[in-house]
């Protein structure tokens, strides 16, 4: 049996595993919940009626995707000495991910919340199913996904310092921005400001992540359209668009933030969206493309010593990562 076979069959036993846990525990919450909204014999409060109606919804999911991934893990199991079925594990696992995450957002809109914790769990959730897709995917293409990596370790990097790049000119155009606005310079994303009486403490970094992940996204998914202007911009134009409505009500309903309106300017669909932001974003898929991206190649490959770059990459990531899980316990209004 090959590395690739013996990769799918161990992460379909996790599944198995997996899917029996959520089967078990989601109909227990889902039974809990249901119990709660219909009868509330004890005339529960508001939010535990809340919580009940959301658990009922999204354990009910659970239940769903825990059968799912039961027959996702045995199919990998089967089907682990047959790469030309191996199709039939990829589409199983897309389906256990999407359950997953769908049955975790409702959750967290139950509670109206979702805290770095419940990230954390989703995250680790998601790796068996991840796992498997890729075993899944080594079994259909033969390809050892290991050697792909690291003949692809520089532009992977590449990729890293454009997120990290992207993530501190967004720090810098928003903290310019309140700055003009309202003549204060604030603490934004992960550059926390700390007061020992009257002293101030800065630590953490001038990085956003939403700016990180959007412009890393945009430079190098719309990169193979670099001589194709036109299109660039009305398929850029349409995606972020697409992104940001849906950001818009993912802030909303999972944390109660409205971070934007439109509902003051021409054309635009329940003040999430119009026509000028979208505009905008088809100007900026292109200026990023052909102005941005030639320039971080630039700058990356100014710096010749690459095993410290790589170091520098590597523990600007850790350290991102540090501070985004910390600021939720040390500022607990942050999101």
């Amino acid at each position: 049996m090959g590395k690739s076979s013996k990769f799918l069959k161990v992460t379909g036993i996790f599944m198995i595993i997996g899917g029996c846990f959520a089967i078990i525990s989601g109909a227990f919450v889902f039974s809990l919940g249901a119990f709660v909204v219909f009868s509330d014999m004890y005339g529960l409060s508001e939010l535990t009626s809340k919580i009940g109606r959301f658990s009922e919804i999204s354990f009910g999911i659970s239940v769903l995707g825990g059968i799912v991934q039961l027959i996702t893990g045995f199919a990998g199991v089967r089907i682990s000495k047959k790469p030309e079925k191996a199709n039939t594990c990829i589409i199983l696992g897309i389906v256990t991910t999407v359950f997953f995450i769908t049955s975790h957002i409702l959750g967290s809109i139950g509670i109206g919340a979702l805290s770095t914790f419940d990230l954390i769990c989703v995250i680790l959730g998601l790796l068996v199913p991840i796992v498997y897709l890729i075993s899944a995917i080594r079994l259909k293409t033969k390809i050892d996904l290991v050697e792909v990596v690291i003949e692809r370790k520089e532009m992977i990097f590449e990729i890293f310092f454009t997120f990290i790049i992207c993530g501190f000119i967004g720090w810098l155009f928003e903290t310019v921005e309140v700055w003009i606005h309202y003549g204060t310079l604030t603490d934004r994303g992960i550059l926390f400001i700390s007061w020992i009486g009257s002293f101030p403490i800065v630590w953490g970094l001038p990085f956003i992540m939403m700016y990180g992940i959007g412009g890393a996204v945009l430079i190098w998914c719309f990169k193979p359209l670099k001589n194709e202007p036109v299109r660039l911009f009305f398929i850029g134009m349409f995606v972020l668009t697409v992104f940001e409505y849906v950001t818009s009500v993912i802030c909303e309903y999972a944390w109660g933030l409205i971070l934007w309106d439109y509902s003051h300017l021409f054309m635009n669909f329940q003040g999430r969206i119009c026509i000028s932001s979208s505009l905008a974003w088809g100007i900026l898929s292109v200026v990023s493309v052909k102005l941005l991206s030639p320039l971080f190649h630039r700058m990356y490959n100014k710096i010749t010593n690459v095993r410290i770059l790589h170091a520098m990459i590597i523990l600007l990531l850790v350290y991102i990562a540090v501070c985004y899980s910390l600021r939720h316990v040390l500022f607990p209004g942050m999101v």
